[in-house]
């Protein structure tokens, strides 16, 4: 995987020689689907203040937070970037490689030192499209993921607007 500017890995993104790790996500996946996602998975560790996914470009891979957080910022005009949500371990950011026109919806940058689990998104793509099974089990836990998002989403910009005292609608 090609680094993006200021993203400093500590070594090299690895792949497990067996399973992913313990990653309840993954856990929750039948086991089919676990076996054909294991040997896709890499760790990347990231430092903290790496903005790893930038609003616009291409989505590089999904990645499943294993450990630290990550802040998904957009920017508002005349506030900049502001941050609309904090994932933990086990969400996922990069849902949109699998969304056309497969580009990231928000920028994604380290608070902490962080470690991902990822799969390369033309893989994932890939797999998805030639084996139903692995998408029907993949794909409503990617939605569930999204639905949760956008409710996060909504009520953090709302609490932005009343606090600048606005009427949003």
């Amino acid at each position: 995987m090609a680094s993006s500017p200021g993203m400093r890995t500590q070594g090299t993104a690895s792949r497990p020689e067996a399973a992913p790790p313990a990653i309840a996500w993954f856990e929750s996946l039948p086991v089919v689907a676990r076996d054909r996602l294991a040997p896709l998975v890499a760790q990347l560790d990231l430092d903290a203040g790496v903005t790893f996914m930038h609003e616009g470009d291409p989505a590089a891979f999904l990645a499943i937070l294993i450990s630290g957080r990550v802040a998904l910022r957009m920017r508002i005009p005349d506030r900049g970037a502001i941050t609309i949500l904090t994932l933990e371990a086990n969400d996922i950011v990069g849902w949109s490689v699998i969304v056309p026109p497969y580009r990231a919806t928000t920028n994604a940058t380290t608070l902490e030192p962080t470690r991902l689990a990822i799969i390369d998104a033309e893989t994932l793509r890939s797999l998805i499209a030639e084996d139903q099974a692995l998408a029907a089990a993949l794909l409503p836990r990617i939605l569930e993921t999204i639905a949760d998002r956008l409710a996060g989403t909504r009520d953090q910009l709302l609490d932005l607007f009343h606090a600048e005292g606005v009427e949003p609608w």
